[in-house]
């Protein structure tokens, strides 16, 4: 291939994969002792949990407000809205200090919001013929879930999120 010049700089010519079959890559992270996913196009960032702002009278599972990056982003605890164990025995405002707890930062719409996580996983890459889809089975959960993967042969089961469900 040949190099583009541009203002005396030279620039990498972009190498494009072959199409792998509409592949998309899923954010995988544990909540309780399930593996969950999200798409990674609408992760913005992952951080660690920092100091919350209570919300009096919030939806069940707000834990409160937090400012990232200059943005004032609602908090969900996604053990709670998925009516699983809560990631935080007792919400309180300040730091919450637990090692592997994160907060993924999701764009939904044009609102982004933070989901509290016990644990990220890794990122998995699935083609719609990998992910099986969902029925509802009664449960709370099942209203969030749109599909069902096995990433790895023999491996655990990842239940893909919809992340617009998950909005209180």
């Amino acid at each position: 291939m040949k190099a583009l010049v541009r203002r005396g700089r030279a620039t990498r010519q972009i190498e494009r994969r072959p199409d792998e079959g509409g592949v998309t890559e899923y954010l995988g992270f544990r909540v309780a002792s399930s593996n969950y996913a999200l798409p990674v196009a609408i992760v913005r960032e992952i951080v660690r949990s920092g100091h919350l702002t209570p919300v009096p009278r919030a939806p069940a599972g707000v834990l409160g407000i937090s400012s990232f990056r200059g943005r004032v982003i609602t908090v969900i605890d996604l053990g709670s809205r998925l009516g699983l164990a809560s990631s935080v025995v007792q919400p309180t405002a300040g730091p919450i200090k637990i090692p592997k707890l994160r907060i993924l930062m999701v764009d939904i719409g044009q609102e982004t919001l933070g989901y509290l996580v016990d644990e990220v996983l890794q990122v998995y890459r699935l083609a719609p013929r990998d992910i099986e889809r969902a029925t509802t089975v009664g449960t709370d959960v099942g209203m969030h879930v749109t599909g069902i993967a096995r990433p790895q042969e023999g491996g655990e089961v990842v239940q893909i999120l919809d992340p617009k469900a998950l909005v209180p």
